[in-house]
């Protein structure tokens, strides 16, 4: 059964990457299109994905069952 949930929650996580991934894809297209001068927040918010992309891929990570040796 904590199997069960935790391939739900490792599903959730999967979900947010990929919605967090298209955001920073668009935030990227926005700060092109900006003057030097105003990109520094956009640079920051891409950052700042940036990590939760990270701390989220090690969530899930810990989710993972763990392979057994041979």
């Amino acid at each position: 059964m904590h199997f069960a949930n935790d391939l739900g929650t490792g599903r959730h996580l999967e979900h947010a990457c990929a919605r967090l991934q298209d955001a920073a894809v668009e935030l990227e297209t926005v700060l092109a299109r900006l003057p030097g001068d105003e990109q520094a927040d956009l640079h920051e918010a891409i950052g700042s994905i940036m990590e939760t992309l990270q701390l989220i891929a090690s969530a899930h990570a810990r989710l993972e069952p763990p392979i057994a040796a041979d």
